[in-house]
């Protein structure tokens, strides 16, 4: 095994230097080697003092994200920062870089810090829903206080070394990067000649203004009101830091960031952020080298969040004019692109063909849905993709032409063929809405065809249908008996709603068998949506699941703290959505007929991300 541990001697200090790509995480491999290091020190009296150090271009970016915090191995980041806060020899951390998470959490638990003044800072938790660990909530508010740390904290965004209210945190800001190391060993040896400082151990400088303290943990509370989530976790955790011994502190830390990381929400945004990051390794990055691609035209009607992600990364774009040049032309509309090195056709609506290259965007998603045909070439597609990463825009590679009109469009479809069976089946629409709203959706799937307008709903559909193993609208459905009635959606004010001044009126429902008892409107699209995931997966429309729940949170718009569908579907039991489905079948059998892929995954008890599919154990 490589080792992720450089040590080095000088005099009496031992240099312990993190040295693992990418950016030097806290897998648990460097964390057992960290503790033994510390542990060795101990032990040595040839050994006067330690520093910690990064090697490469940052000290450490926190833990590696694919590890399940909700149970870290041993020894866990607690564990590594108590080592560190408990070793009999002095430690200095030497900072430069990225010094984000746990890898700050470590720096914090050190007798003291040097730090290039350019070195970035972070607790970036927050935005997965989690909260900081190993301290980090105890000690940062200690050397700081409150106003500073919680700024930081429940910001989640990177603060530069030399800003004035990190101060306390540094016995040395550094101009030069190449002075932070040698400066870190002269200060240990200092401390090491020195009489022990009981408060590096345990600082008390942030609590010296009780009452300013508290003012920045009131101001705060009234801010975030009585709701619950990661915020409110964190300000219990600092609150907590005032009132409790630094010990006592820890252990309630422990307790809250525990429970954080095993919240639904947390688990959910993990995993997509996992997904994202797979899903931008396309198989042509790893075939080809790309393509280079400094010039790119924009030709039609292109979504802003593209224009304005590629101005920001610095590409040179060019209009509409052929005359114009550049290595790569993305248009609206098929067929008008002036030739070039590589072509590639931005979907509107029309669908991505059966070759060649496509790109599509969900409405206000960051988001692009890649079609790669038969005809497109891997240097094309990995040229694209590199391009698309520069903009800092996920990406999700859908087959050609399996995918059609686009996987996202085919889970919109899926949503939406649901919703007209279960209105068939009885229910009112908003029934059908409030389940969707349930299953994590902003919108319904009814009010949405009301906002597109029936006669376009109905159109879309008929065109999805061969693509999903459906039948057309029918005639004497609910979308063509209300297009009959003259209700045509929200712009004539009737659609399956009403539309008067104060707002939306469900229409009357329509009468029929009713939907199985014990299934509601969310469980049976969420159903709906499953199975056809399953069935793009199958037909190798997408490659991966997280590949279906990017989409998916993009596309028909699930909220991101569900996870999409079969992040869902795992949490909630493989197995018990397998039985709504055979319960739903009768209404419908290209919608709920299990596909055999699913059944198969219950029977060998896994889920799409290796939990157990047969578990219907719903984890709050």
């Amino acid at each position: 095994m490589t080792e992720t541990v450089q040590r080095v001697r000088d005099g009496g200090v031992l240099v312990l230097r993190l040295d693992r790509p990418v950016a030097n995480a806290l897998v648990p491999e460097m964390r057992a080697a960290l503790v033994a290091a510390l542990d060795e020190a101990a032990q040595d009296a040839a050994c006067r003092a330690v520093v910690i150090a990064g090697a490469g271009t940052g000290f450490s970016s926190g833990l590696d994200l694919s590890e399940d915090m909700t149970a870290p191995r041993a020894p866990t980041p607690g564990d590594l920062c108590h080592a560190m806060a408990s070793c009999p020899k002095p430690v200095v951390a030497a900072l430069h870089g990225e010094v984000a998470g746990a890898g700050l959490s470590l720096a914090l638990a050190a007798d003291a810090r040097v730090a290039h003044e350019g070195t970035r800072l972070s607790l970036p938790e927050i935005a997965l829903a989690g909260m900081p660990c190993a301290g980090a909530t105890q000690r940062l508010p200690r050397l700081v206080g409150a106003q500073a740390a919680l700024e930081m904290i429940l910001s989640g965004r990177p603060v530069r070394a030399d800003e004035t209210r990190l101060r306390p945190l540094f016995d040395r800001v550094e101009a030069d990067t190449a002075q932070v190391e040698p400066a870190a060993r002269a200060l240990a040896l200092r401390l090491a000649e020195a009489d022990p400082d009981p408060t590096r151990r345990d600082p008390q400088r942030g609590l010296s203004d009780p009452r300013g303290y508290q003012r920045a943990v009131a101001t705060v509370r009234a801010r975030l009101g009585e709701g619950e989530g990661a915020a409110a976790d964190i300000l219990r955790a600092v609150e907590a830091a005032q009132l409790l011994p630094l010990a006592q502190g820890l252990d309630f830390e422990e307790v809250i960031a525990t429970e954080r990381a095993q919240s639904r929400e947390a688990r959910a945004l993990r995993h997509l952020r996992l997904a994202e990051g797979r899903a931008r390794a396309l198989p042509e990055m790893r075939a080809a080298p790309p393509r280079a691609v400094a010039r790119v035209g924009l030709a039609g009607a292109i979504p802003a969040v593209l224009t304005e992600r590629l101005e920001a990364a610095g590409v040179a774009l060019v209009g509409e004019d052929p005359a114009e040049r550049a290595d790569l032309w993305i248009e609206s509309e098929p067929g008008a692109a002036p030739a070039g090195p590589m072509r590639v056709t931005f979907d509107t609506g029309a669908g991505f063909g059966d070759d060649g290259l496509w790109l599509r965007f969900s409405p206000d998603a960051a988001l692009a849905e890649i079609g790669v045909g038969p005809g497109a070439a891997a240097e094309a597609v990995a040229a694209l993709a590199w391009l698309l990463a520069r903009a800092r825009l996920g990406v999700v590679r859908a087959r050609l032409p399996a995918a059609g009109p686009g996987a996202g469009r085919l889970l919109s479809g899926a949503l939406d063929f649901a919703a007209l069976a279960l209105l068939r089946a009885g229910l009112g629409p908003d029934e059908v809405d409030h389940g969707a709203v349930a299953l994590g959706l902003a919108e319904g799937p009814c009010l949405a065809m009301d906002r597109e307008g029936l006669d376009a709903a109905q159109a879309r559909l008929a065109a999805l249908a061969p693509r999903l193993d459906m039948p057309p609208p029918e005639p004497e459905g609910p979308l063509a008996a209300r297009i009959a009635r003259g209700a045509r959606g929200r712009a004539v004010g009737r659609g399956f709603y009403e539309y008067p001044p104060e707002g939306p009126r469900p229409g009357r429902a329509d009468g029929g068998a009713g939907v199985p008892q014990g299934v509601g409107a969310a469980e049976a699209l969420h159903a709906a949506l499953v199975n056809t995931a399953e069935r793009m997966l199958a037909d190798g429309v997408l490659g991966r699941p997280g590949d279906v729940d990017l989409l998916a949170t993009a596309a028909p718009g699930m909220a991101r703290d569900r996870g999409g569908p079969l992040f869902a579907a795992d949490d909630r039991g493989l197995l018990a959505v397998l039985r709504d489905m055979k319960a739903l079948a009768p209404l419908s059998e290209a919608l709920w007929a299990p596909q055999p892929g699913i059944a198969a995954r219950v029977r060998e008890g896994q889920g799409y991300f290796r939990r157990s599919g047969a578990a219907a154990i719903s984890r709050a």
